[in-house]
C-alpha cells in the first residue's frame, strides 16, 4: 500500500496497513479510528469533571453511542447506495465490502443521547456541549486512519479484524 500527500510532496511506499496479533490481521485504520474513540471519551470525561458533571453518565454513554452510530453509519450507507444492496439484502450485513457514513453516525449518535438524557433524567444540551469536543477529537483523530485503509473491499476486516 501507498500513502501519499501530492500537494505537500509526501509519497511513502510499501507500507503495510495491519498487523498480526495472535493470528489476527488488525488493520491500522480501525487502531487510529479507535484511539480516536478513546481520545474523545477521554476528553468529553475531563470536559465533564471540569465542569462539574459525572464523567461516568459520559462513558455510560459511549457504550451506547458507538454500537449505535456504527449501526446508524451502516443504515446511511446504505440507503444512500441501495443500488448495491437491493438484490442481495444479505450483503448490508457484510461490513467487509465497507461503507460507513459518519452523518448516519452522528445521527444515531444525537437520537441515542436524546433517548439516554431522558432515561437519565439529564439536560440534552449539556451533555452534547461537553460530548461534542470528544466527538470532534475523535472525528480528527480517525480521519487519519483513511490514509492507511485498504484499497479493495476483502482487504477489509470486520471490526478492524480478519
Amino acid at each position: 500500500m501507498d500513502v501519499s500527500f501530492p500537494h505537500l510532496g509526501i509519497y511513502i511506499k510499501n507500507l503495510v496497513n495491519h498487523i498480526d496479533v495472535f493470528g489476527f490481521s488488525i488493520a491500522f485504520y480501525g487502531i487510529i479510528i479507535g484511539l480516536g474513540m478513546l481520545a474523545g471519551i477521554n476528553i468529553a470525561c475531563s470536559d465533564a469533571k471540569r465542569r462539574g458533571q459525572n464523567p461516568d453518565l459520559y462513558l455510560d454513554f459511549a457504550m451506547y453511542a458507538i454500537v449505535l452510530s456504527i449501526i446508524g453509519a451502516r443504515i446511511y450507507y446504505v440507503v444512500f447506495e441501495w443500488d448495491m444492496y437491493k438484490d442481495d439484502l444479505l450483503q448490508i450485513f457484510n461490513l467487509r465490502g465497507g461503507g460507513l457514513a459518519i452523518y448516519g453516525g452522528v445521527i444515531a449518535a444525537v437520537i441515542t443521547l436524546t433517548v439516554y438524557c431522558k432515561v437519565k433524567k439529564q439536560s440534552f444540551f449539556s451533555m452534547a456541549d461537553t460530548g461534542v469536543l470528544g466527538l470532534i477529537l475523535g472525528q480528527a483523530i480517525g480521519r487519519w486512519g483513511n490514509f492507511l485503509m485498504p484499497r479493495h473491499s476483502e482487504d477489509i476486516p470486520i471490526l478492524f479484524l480478519h
